[in-house]
């Protein structure tokens, strides 16, 4: 029996989760969990690349006699710059960083966002890894000459772990210079902004052993034998693998965490003027799979006012006592008229105070401001399943289609609260869970891999047999 390591990094936290077959069911063990934060330093927002690493090394170590591979995802759009030497040139820079905007203001001289959008099917958010470089190259133009190669957050580990450099389909997706429609780079985005190619990975695709921690660049693994395989780089196709999206056309995915993203299996890439009007995003599942989706601020702002309100009361809030508020906000049936629009950035912001962006919003609006703080919480609810609604109508305005079943993965998918409010809004069925999604993704890829399991399906199959699922 052979056991994988999924490294699955979010926004907030990572983990690592042990998983293997017994008795054709997925088993899973979490070894490490560890949250990070953002830091500021030489004037930008980055994460703590040494302290990621530092504990992805320590958990590999820890289980290395146990394991036989790893593999790593993480959120997207997030890169690294190696020099010819193998050094990173600076330490990566988080999305959130505000400084993304001077890339965004620099592509748009050159080219519109349809235009844009014409070439890559990715929704235009100046967090996207193509406004990110060119920040970086405007900022730090000396840094921009001396870099060998791109690699995106997962690939970064990878390297690391191995000493081989790839860049994997998924993760790169989100990266706005990938022609979803060719399957390679945008010669005419790289020309229009002077970017190198030669700078850019060669694509491959997930599912294959890419090295060994042996022959890696951490000394401290290099006595040990674990393969290192390229999963799905990017955490939403790891956590859309494991929805009926992947095998039923007629189900939506909504992957629910710090970010939402809700959307369809499409039959082609859709890079078309109306998907940009709507403001939806090409991305790649596995297997180079089409995904027609939104991305969204999910829970990221309820958990900065959960966090907020907690520091006030002076205690810890738990779930329970917000969802019961919130059911008996709902049993008097008095439609709620003060909803805030959860794509409008302020609330996405790593800077803002979640109550003074929501009372700021409401007051523009000319809403009224709740009268009991709990109330911002139902507030936040109906306004992410608001949201959730638009995305469905523009879907299938585009697509043509009804959709009545959604899949919901992710911590949003543990909410009774939050799937019975999609449910009901929406007027569709909820199948929630697993909730593990994305490290389950990651170690059914492994398993393949290893040879332990035949097809994805038989992956997939032994998933659902071990993981508590519910419908709504």
């Amino acid at each position: 029996m052979k056991k994988a390591l999924a490294i699955d990094m979010g926004a907030t936290s990572i983990r690592g989760i042990i998983g293997y077959i017994e008795d054709g069911k997925i088993k899973l063990e979490e070894v490490m969990r560890f949250s990070h934060e953002i830091k500021s330093s030489n004037g930008r927002l980055r994460w703590d690349f040494d302290e990621l690493v530092r504990k992805i090394v320590e958990t590999i170590k820890e289980n290395g006699h146990e394991i036989s591979s790893v593999g790593i995802d993480t959120w997207g759009v997030d890169f690294g710059l190696v020099d010819k030497e193998g050094k990173l040139v600076e330490p990566p820079v988080c999305y959130r960083d505000p400084k993304h905007q001077e890339g965004y203001e620099e592509a748009l001289k050159s080219l519109s966002e349809k235009e844009i959008f014409a070439e890559t099917g990715t929704q235009i958010m100046s967090i996207n890894t193509l406004f990110q470089l060119l920040a970086f190259k405007k900022l730090n133009p000396g840094g921009y000459e001396k870099a060998d190669k791109l690699l995106m957050m997962p690939d970064l580990i990878q390297y690391l772990l191995t000493g081989n450099m790839t860049g994997e389909e998924t993760i790169l997706s989100t990266t706005q210079i990938l022609n979803l429609k060719t399957g390679d780079y945008s010669d005419k985005l790289l020309e229009a902004y002077g970017l190198d190619k030669n700078k850019l990975p060669k694509i491959t695709k997930a599912g294959s052993i890419t090295g060994n921690v042996k022959t890696g660049l951490v000394d401290e693994l290099k006595d040990l034998d674990v393969d290192v395989v390229s999963v799905c780089g990017h955490d939403t196709a790891s956590a859309v693998l494991l929805t009926k999206v992947m095998t039923d056309a007629d189900t939506m995915f909504l992957s629910c965490g710090t970010w939402s993203l809700f959307g369809i299996r499409a039959e082609s890439p859709d890079l078309s003027e109306r998907a940009y009007e709507k403001g939806l995003t090409n991305e790649l599942g596995f297997d180079s799979t089409p995904l027609l989706f939104k991305n969204l601020t999910g829970l990221y702002l309820l958990e900065k006012y959960k966090t907020a309100y907690e520091k006030k009361l002076g205690r810890k809030l738990e779930f329970d006592e917000i969802t019961a508020y919130v059911e008996e906000s709902l049993k008097k049936e008095e439609p709620i008229t003060n909803l805030i629009d959860m794509e409008d950035p302020r609330f996405g912001s790593e800077e803002a105070d979640a109550k003074e962006v929501i009372d700021e919003f409401l007051k523009e609006k000319g809403l009224a401001l709740p009268e009991n703080e709990m109330d911002y919480f139902r507030i936040i609810y109906e306004s992410m399943v608001k949201k959730y609604l638009e995305v469905k109508t523009a879907l299938e305005e585009i697509s043509g289609k009804k959709y009545k079943k959604v899949h919901m993965i992710g911590g949003g998918a543990k909410s009774s609260l939050l799937c019975k409010l999609i449910a009901k809004r929406l007027d569709v069925s909820i199948t929630a869970g697993p909730y593990e999604a994305s490290a389950l993704g990651n170690i059914i890829v492994q398993l393949k891999a290893l040879g332990e399991i035949k097809t994805i399906e038989e992956g997939l199959e032994a998933a659902y047999k071990s993981q508590e699922m519910k419908t709504y």
